[in-house]
């Protein structure tokens, strides 16, 4: 029901103004706020959002980058082994570029819209739990805050576990939600489904189940849940589809979390990751404040601006969304203090889904129209302008220590040329390739003859690449490549190398790529 308006006209309102709404909702008539409310209709501006973000953020990578980055590459040459994990992760990111592949014949450009898919479907299942918790407007402007987090932004165009786990630290709370507070046996199962995908995305997600399980011990409606039989069905739907994954772990000595654990940064690393995590949200503040949430003197009874608004939000919300956010979150950190050593601060993406809606729900009894429209605006300007900044810093080239960034390698011509030299020297297709992953991945990943990678490039260490035997090897043969700059394990076989142009070179250099070919002992015949 539309609150009364005011009859009364302050000589300060501009002429041809019958009402005035306070708060800044001035109409002239019917027309007007009927446009009014359609520009601030929620499910409206989250999906132009939505749509804007996968956009923007599919072209920007697919038209400045020469090469895809790290893990797109690295990831499509795991999905074609179709591997349960790997030593660094779960496979399932490799899964979905590998179907991408499959569906669309090419690599690049399908990986850059799967991740913003990803990104974009994160922020539709964030808008829908905070429909339920602080309903359509407050939640629509806990969404659109987040264009204001750089987790959000340029991170997103490299689809990675970090990436695909996000989308699923958004459905299992608003899953969990769901089924606590309707008690069907669908709800739990979805739960339990998104709780096992969430796995294997990447292995944090047990930091957000453990935290959920500590809520719903907490909060009394989702304790009186646990003795139903609900929950456990969706406990049990969670360990049938995470059993393949479990085995492997046990096989394989829990390898991911040694490589983890490898990852860490030393001791004063602690710190930084805090750090680095506020430098990620300020953003968030800023727009908070202009959307004149933060610093003003406002009677909570006025607040409830001109179409009515819902209540402040409760104490079981907040608590709800500090649990979720700030669980997971306080686990990593307690982790990484009794490690004694500092977290990559990549690893908090995923912890930060509902940190807009926590700030809504915290200045709620604040919350105006206008406070939305300025969102809405100030998330409109950020969706353009820094898309924008990160396009120009690529085209520019910005290098570090006078290599171009690894986008802007010559992929292309990288992979030809080498494909080229096999050919040529073996008259064989090739198979194998090997070496410095990130050289490996940019030979094969467009390579004609769809290559296995060789994660170490060599049989004295443990292989991370168990579809390479010596004996595949022995009939193959392979290329080793790596980068002139580092280091390799000698082979036994004289290295050459082969120098590439880059127009983001500086000082005429060039890139050197030196490589050894181990060529096939026995034919395939």
């Amino acid at each position: 029901m539309l609150p009364k308006l005011s009859m009364e006209i302050s000589p300060k309102m501009p002429a041809g103004y019958k009402y005035g709404w306070r708060y800044g909702m001035e109409v002239t008539d019917a027309g007007t706020l009927s446009k009014d409310r359609a520009l601030l209709n929620p499910t409206l501006l989250v999906a132009l959002m939505a749509v804007y973000q996968v956009g923007v953020w599919t072209l920007v990578p697919a038209l400045t980058y020469s090469a895809m980055p790290l893990d797109v590459v690295e990831g499509y040459m795991w999905g074609r082994e179709w591997l349960i994990a790997t030593d660094k992760h779960p496979a399932l990111p490799s899964w979905v570029l590998e179907m991408s592949r499959l569906a669309t014949g090419a690599v690049g450009w399908p990986a850059y819209l799967i991740s913003q898919l990803f990104t974009a479907a994160t922020f539709i299942f964030v808008f829908l739990l905070g429909r339920e918790l602080l309903g359509s407007k407050r939640a629509a402007a806990g969404t659109l805050l987040l264009t204001s987090i750089a987790f959000y932004a340029w991170p997103t165009v490299e689809f990675n576990h970090n990436v695909a786990q996000t989308l699923f630290w958004a459905v299992i709370p608003w899953a969990i939600w769901r089924a606590v507070q309707q008690r069907r046996f669908a709800w739990w199962m979805l739960a339990g489904a998104m709780a096992a995908g969430g796995v294997y995305a990447k292995l944090t997600t047990v930091l957000l189940l453990m935290t959920l399980f500590a809520w719903m011990l907490r909060d009394r409606d989702a304790r009186r849940c646990l003795v139903t039989p609900g929950p456990w069905i969706g406990l049990a739907l969670f360990v049938v589809l995470t059993t393949p994954l479990t085995l492997w772990l046990v096989a394989n000595d829990f390898a991911p979390l040694k490589y983890a654990v490898s990852r860490l940064l030393p001791g004063e690393g602690q710190y930084l990751f805090l750090v680095n995590v506020l430098f990620n949200i300020v953003g968030m503040f800023i727009v908070v404040a202009i959307a004149g949430l933060i610093g003003i003197r406002m009677r909570a009874d006025d607040a409830s601006g001109p179409l009515g608004l819902s209540p402040p939000a409760g104490d079981r919300v907040i608590a709800f969304l500090a649990f979720v956010i700030g669980g997971p979150l306080t686990l990593a950190a307690i982790g990484g203090v009794l490690a004694g050593s500092g977290l990559k601060v990549a690893w908090g993406s995923s912890m930060f889904n509902f940190v807009g809606l926590l700030a809504i729900a915290l200045r709620s009894e604040y919350f105006t129209d206008m406070a939305l429209r300025r969102i809405a605006i100030s998330s409109a300007v950020l969706l353009t302008l820094v898309p924008l900044g990160y396009a120009a810093l690529i085209v520019a080239g910005s290098s570090r220590g006078g290599a171009p960034l690894r986008v802007n390698w010559p992929q292309a011509q990288i992979s030809k040329r080498f494909v080229d030299i096999w050919t040529r020297e073996t008259g064989r297709p090739l198979r194998i390739v090997g070496g410095n992953g990130w050289i490996a991945g940019l030979v094969g990943v467009t390579a004609a003859d769809q290559p296995s990678i060789f994660s170490t490039g060599e049989f004295a260490s443990i292989p991370w690449s168990p579809w390479i035997t010596p004996e595949r090897l022995e009939r193959e043969g392979a290329l080793i490549v790596w980068d002139a700059r580092a280091t390799w394990v000698d082979l036994g076989v004289p290295a050459r190398e082969e120098r590439f142009r880059s127009k983001q070179l500086i000082d005429g250099g060039e890139i050197v790529i030196r490589y050894v070919l181990v060529l096939p002992k026995r034919s395939n015949r």
